[in-house]
């Protein structure tokens, strides 16, 4: 296989297999788009050279597996736009209506040129291997007309669309697919270059080098498209992934609250477990509302006391502030399961100062800094100091 091919084929197959998952079931816009990826993944696979080869000797034709490829890249560009348009929700208009007919009556000319071209041997490149010929000319003319109406009007939609959508995974699937878009520009241009330096006689670039260019910007598409229209479930994996990192990073913390408050633990049916973000507020909220109960059993002083018990093992900054509130939590939390009585008027712990950003991640180096060493020794230097355990 060409390195091409290899580059390609694997990648657009893994996407249409991927994007296969619930189709019986899915909206019109998921069809459209796996209709896209199935459809590049044939056409990509019958233009390998081996695959060709078996093809155009199965038919008796030379050459004849460019004419499915080139029909199928123009299928595959067509449905494309059907996404875009279920996509942005964009009624159907004269111009999609445009794209239908323009497509049957590109498919329709490039059957009928190519059955009366001169064509090469399949190992040929169609383009230059009779740039020269006026057939051959139009045959091309018809097939790069369409992909460059295609490509402009997709880099109209990508700017239009793109340019109003929120800062986000939106808005950078829209440049993505937008530069996919200006890629095959760029090929139709360079394919367009070459047939008017032929039909004028100059040979400004050779056949290898054309090839070779063409391969590339076709890779490069493909690429670009790829990560485009992937990027919002990719970013939204992400996402998820980053959510259920914090959930397993307080969830210790909330674990711990839950065995002394369990009346502020709420009941959460098992399909609602699956949602990394309403877990991870739930514990928030969870967090807050047990640290609420457990402030009326500290003073400023207790405080005090842990600033000045940690101050000489946990350097200052957020760290020293974490693991004060951790043996603050941890002090209230057996003063509680203790039964002392609470005597606390002033706010000690810290809740509810920050934003959810804020306040997540505060509650992570919680977590964290009450499975430390020094926590545990400040927890045990204060209660021997004389802190009340018992009503």
């Amino acid at each position: 296989m060409r390195l091409f091919d290899v580059i390609t084929v694997p990648p657009i197959w893994l996407i249409a297999l991927w994007k296969s998952r619930g189709i019986a079931t899915a909206c019109r816009r998921d069809r459209a788009l796996w209709s896209m990826w199935a459809i590049w993944a044939v056409d990509f696979t019958i233009g390998v050279p081996d695959v060709r080869r078996v093809i155009d000797g199965v038919t008796g034709v030379r050459s004849f597996t460019n004419l499915p490829v080139h029909i199928l890249s123009l299928c595959a560009v067509a449905v494309f736009f059907e996404f875009v348009r279920e996509a942005t929700a964009a009624t159907p208009g004269r111009l999609a209506r445009l794209r239908w007919v323009l497509l049957a009556v590109s498919v329709l000319g490039l059957t009928a040129l190519f059955a009366a071209m001169p064509r090469p041997d399949g190992d040929a490149d169609l383009l230059t291997a009779n740039a020269d010929q006026p057939l051959t000319q139009a045959y091309w003319a018809i097939f790069l007309g369409y992909i460059s109406f295609a490509c402009a009007t997709g880099v109209r939609l990508c700017w239009l669309y793109g340019r109003h959508a929120l800062p986000g995974p939106s808005r950078t699937s829209m440049m993505i697919v937008g530069l996919a878009n200006l890629a095959g520009f760029v090929y139709v241009v360079q394919r367009l270059t070459y047939l008017t330096a032929h039909a004028l006689g100059w040979q400004v670039l050779g056949s290898a080098a054309a090839v070779a260019a063409t391969q590339s910007l076709l890779a490069l598409c493909v690429l670009l498209l790829a990560v485009g229209m992937s990027w919002p479930a990719l970013a939204e994996r992400l996402r998820r992934h980053r959510a259920w990192r914090q959930v397993r990073a307080i969830c210790p913390l909330w674990t711990l609250l839950k065995a002394a408050t369990p009346e502020n633990v709420l009941p959460l049916p098992r399909e609602l477990q699956r949602d990394p973000d309403l877990v991870l507020y739930r514990y928030i909220i969870e967090i807050r509302d047990s640290s609420l109960v457990l402030d009326e059993y500290l003073s400023p002083a207790d405080r005090a006391a842990a600033e000045r018990v940690l101050a000489a093992t946990v350097a200052a900054g957020a760290d020293r502030e974490a693991a004060v509130e951790a043996v603050l939590l941890l002090l209230a939390l057996r003063a509680h399961l203790a039964g002392a009585v609470p005597s606390g008027t002033e706010r000690t712990l810290t809740i509810g100062e920050q934003e959810l950003s804020g306040e997540i991640d505060w509650f992570r180096r919680v977590a964290a800094m009450s499975r430390t060493k020094p926590v545990e020794r400040a927890l045990r230097n204060l209660q021997s100091s004389g802190r009340r355990l018992s009503p």
